[in-house]
């Protein structure tokens, strides 16, 4: 659904149906905007969205040396292609031939880089880099409150930019130092090296072991948009206000991220894990993750370009298609294909894992899960989480309470903790069978979970016991 402003920069939508809406706001010659919006029934709450000008970095160096536009000019180009790790290269480049006083918009432009891949705190971490550099600086300053506002952290932001303004010029140049080092460094495993999107796509190849990025062209029997629809309560004149294309892709035109330990072979007792990611990138296996997939005896697959800004309904067919094809390609035991995703891959996995159990015999919710009623918000009277998706059948919803297995992990600091353990509780309450919640301590939204959680997490999913 594409809406036109006023010129004054005031939006208005109406219509539209109550629940979670993703958006992604895009205006020519600007930065794209991610989030999403809360609508309700009435009138919902007004959101301010800041975009910045695509020109805005280079405009300041124009009295720079040729090479540092082309960098910042390239990596402009890069970040809006979504090629987020190589638009970070050219602007540290960038970084390193000019001065300290004009280091804060480069790295505005490189936080944007980490929000967009998902990684908030090294997203928020750049931004508190950029305003030591210059705590004058009232777009550093925009950027990093209307982030942590995002979060429910508003408080934080206020308390460290209330230091800022205590530090001496020295002080600052030590905080300064000490925000540079703190960032990810390009290293074998994190998502900012190997997860990017010059990773060659191969053709399939039946049994093949380790990391690959591959193309499918077979449609699994079970993405049917019309089928989906059903199950998500929606019709196609829904899905056509919002989505352009009304639901269809190429799939030849998609890609998908593939791990399949080394210990794989046709002989062994071998499951599936779907991964839902919520970035644009199909994610990363972490050393972690690694590990404890060779322990569980399972592959992981996840869909390139199926992260939180695309509209539900790709990223529910796009997990079918991938569950089909690597059970062409591979010896699958048809009773441990799992889904799993992070955050607000974590939301999609509890849809799937409930409303389409005949594929998925269970879900792995990390940092982010849904309930199919609405949920009370402890401490907050009148409040409601609302329903991520609507209830199965009542016999489909029979056999998922007596067999279907599901995780829900959240960190011990995680902003989704509460909802996660309210969930949880709701599903004991309602006679589930098979759930296991797990909390990480000290863990926060952001922090990955140890080999030891998701290989518990994975017991659980493989055996339905906890011991």
């Amino acid at each position: 659904m594409a809406v036109r402003t006023d010129r004054q920069g005031h939006w208005r939508i109406g219509g539209i149906a109550a629940g979670r809406w993703d958006l992604v706001i895009k205006a020519r010659d600007f930065i794209a905007v991610e989030g999403w919006v809360q609508s309700s029934t009435g009138r919902s709450e007004v959101i301010e969205v800041w975009m910045r000008p695509l020109a805005e970095v280079t405009a300041a160096f124009a009295e720079s040396p040729s090479s540092v536009l082309r960098w910042l000019e390239k990596g402009n180009t890069l970040l809006e292609q979504g090629q987020y790790q190589a638009a970070r290269e050219e602007y540290e480049k960038a970084l390193g031939a000019v001065s300290r006083t004009s280091w804060a918009k480069i790295l505005q432009s490189m936080a944007r880089t980490y929000y967009l891949e998902g990684d908030l705190e090294a997203a928020i971490r750049t931004l508190q880099w950029a305003l030591a550099v210059d705590p004058a600086d009232l777009i550093s300053s925009q950027l990093y409150s209307n982030l942590l506002d995002q979060l429910g952290r508003g408080s934080e932001a206020a308390e460290f930019l209330g230091e800022l303004r205590a530090k001496t010029p020295t002080e600052l140049e030590e905080l300064a130092s000490q925000y540079g080092a703190a960032l990810p460094q390009e290293q074998a495993g994190s998502p900012s090296s190997t997860d990017h999107s010059e990773v060659p796509v191969e053709e399939p190849r039946a049994g093949r072991t380790g990391s690959y990025r591959v193309r499918f062209v077979e449609k699994s029997p079970q993405a049917s948009l019309e089928l989906l629809l059903q199950r998500l309560d929606l019709d196609l004149d829904q899905v056509e206000a919002v989505d352009p294309a009304g639901g269809s892709y190429d799939l030849e035109g998609e890609s998908f991220r593939v791990f399949v330990p080394s210990s794989y072979s046709p002989e062994a007792d071998f499951g599936l894990f779907v991964w839902i990611s919520p970035t644009p990138l199909g994610g990363f296996v972490s050393a972690e993750m690694q590990q404890a997939l060779e322990a569980s005896r399972l592959i992981w697959v996840g869909a390139d370009r199926a992260g939180n800004g695309r509209a539900r309904w790709y990223r529910y067919l796009l997990a079918l298609d991938a569950a089909h094809n690597m059970r062409q390609l591979y010896s699958v035991d048809e009773e441990r294909v799992f889904v799993g995703g992070y955050s607000g891959g974590g939301r999609v996995t509890s849809g799937l894992a409930m409303l389409y159990s005949e594929v998925f015999r269970g879900g792995f919710s990390m940092s982010g899960c849904d309930y199919s009623e609405p949920l009370p918000v402890p401490d907050k009277p009148g409040a409601h989480w609302p329903p991520g998706f609507p209830a199965p059948s009542k016999r489909v919803l029979r056999e998922v309470k007596s067999s279907s297995r599901f995780v829900l992990l959240a960190g011990e600091l995680d902003f989704n903790r509460a909802q996660t353990r309210k969930t949880y509780l709701k599903m004991l309450d309602e006679g589930f069978e098979y759930v296991l919640y797990l909390q990480v301590p000290g863990a926060s939204h952001y922090d990955r979970p140890d080999e030891k959680t998701l290989t518990q997490g994975f017991h659980f999913l493989t055996s339905g016991s906890d011991e």
